[in-house]
């Protein structure tokens, strides 16, 4: 049944008033991954999952939506930024009106947490004149700041689903696509890893095919973790890769002392079989491989290795690199030089779409803090230009999302003493 446009309201009903064997549902768009409530694996007892206060949703869904990087993360800690994408719109109420207006408090982002269950829903709005940590930019109140504000706190092991929306001179966009969202202090000593898991990133590895061969590749998201404040990189993963009916398995480990997040599909022994599926999971070390993270973070967890992604490999290796997506015919994202002494960067995409104007470039620190944001206009489906970093970034890795209408990439750079 395909709902016409228009307000809806969701019950879910258990008469045994122990949840859903298995956990929990998805409401999403159809044909489409745009989530409307993602309650998966978190509906396992009472009699009822519904959004407080008869809170539901609206159909056209928004285009407003949390950074890729931020969707779906589950290992938050207190005061680090969850971020949206920045909306065109309201970003020209910035650049229109000046300081002090009234067009630039009633313009902004607000973003809304609820449990899927009940009980918790808290909306959170932040204007152009909202001050939040942030230097003062025309971005600056994409950037929310978690429980950095008085009552309705986000309880740490709770799973919430969040989603943003834009409001111009006061008129409210529709809410985006929901993300699942946890405070886990624990967790982000020891994040799980997995499979990239990003179609518009080009390294995009979960639920794929891969041929077998040289030049083959499927990549990990890269891991990093606070402890005490402090921020490192994981420095060795492995790939787990199973078939449990046929009671296979084979594990392969990234060398030491290479710090890489892939692996070349290619080894010697027990390789991997053209036509056949394979479950895939992930799990990061931060000492070289001597443990591998829960196993020394959190050892009453239940597993270090992190969500299963499914690979298939399509068939024979018809000559290297075919299923990257830098491939000759498509060169995609450069950015160099990487490592970067924190002066200049170049950036390059090509292959943009034909109605996408503009590519946003946010840089987030290891915090979830974003400390550069960019817009860049399209010239003949690409873009070429330097991103001037000033010597202003501390020493350490950042994440950079670029955003090209539908399509996002995500890129490691380091910035060495």
């Amino acid at each position: 049944t395909c709902l016409p446009n228009g307000c809806y309201y969701l019950r879910v009903i258990d008469d045994g008033g122990d949840g859903i064997t298995g956990g929990g549902y998805i409401l999403r768009i159809q044909n489409n991954d745009k989530r409307i409530i993602d309650n998966r694996n978190n509906f396992t007892s009472g009699s009822v999952s519904a959004i407080a206060a008869n809170q539901g949703f609206c159909l056209p869904m928004g285009t407003d939506r949390l950074l890729v990087a931020h969707c779906d993360k589950l290992d938050w800690v207190n005061n680090q930024y969850v971020i949206s994408t920045d909306n065109p719109l309201v970003t020209a109420i910035w650049n229109t009106y000046p300081a002090g207006s009234a067009q630039r408090a009633n313009s902004g982002y607000e973003m809304w947490w609820f449990n899927p269950n009940g009980g918790y829903s808290f909306r959170r709005f932040q204007s152009h004149a909202t001050t939040n940590g942030i230097t003062a930019s025309a971005t600056r109140a994409c950037n929310f700041k978690i429980n950095n504000w008085t009552g309705n706190q986000l309880q740490s092991n709770v799973l919430y689903n969040v989603k943003v929306r834009s409001r111009v001179l006061n008129v409210n966009s529709e809410w985006g696509p929901a993300c699942r969202f946890i405070v886990d202090p624990l967790r982000a000593q020891c994040p799980l890893a997995q499979l990239m898991n990003n179609p518009g990133n080009q390294f995009h590895s979960c639920n794929t095919s891969r041929q077998w061969g040289a030049g083959n590749y499927v990549h990990a998201q890269p891991v990093t973790r606070i402890v005490n404040g402090v921020t490192s990189s994981a420095n060795r993963y492995q790939f787990r890769f199973r078939i449990p009916a046929e009671n296979f398995e084979v594990i392969r480990t990234t060398a030491t002392g290479t710090a890489n997040y892939f692996i070349q599909l290619n080894w010697a022994g027990s390789v991997l079989q053209a036509g056949k599926t394979y479950e895939v999971d992930v799990r990061a070390s931060f000492n070289g491989g001597s443990t591998w993270c829960t196993d020394f973070i959190a050892p009453a967890l239940t597993s270090p290795w992190g969500p299963v992604c499914s690979l298939t490999i399509a068939g024979a290796a018809q000559g290297g690199g075919q299923n990257m997506v830098m491939e000759a015919n498509n060169p995609g994202l450069h950015m160099y030089p990487n490592p970067n002494r924190g002066d200049q960067v170049y950036v390059s995409l090509e292959n943009i779409a034909e109605e996408v104007k503009t590519v946003s470039v946010d840089m987030v620190d290891a915090f979830g803090k974003r400390v550069s944001a960019h817009t860049i206009p399209v010239q003949d489906g690409f873009i070429n230009t330097v991103l001037d970093l000033r010597g202003q970034l501390a020493a350490g890795m950042y994440m950079v999302t670029i955003t090209a209408g539908d399509q996002s990439y995500i890129e490691r750079l380091v910035i060495q003493p």
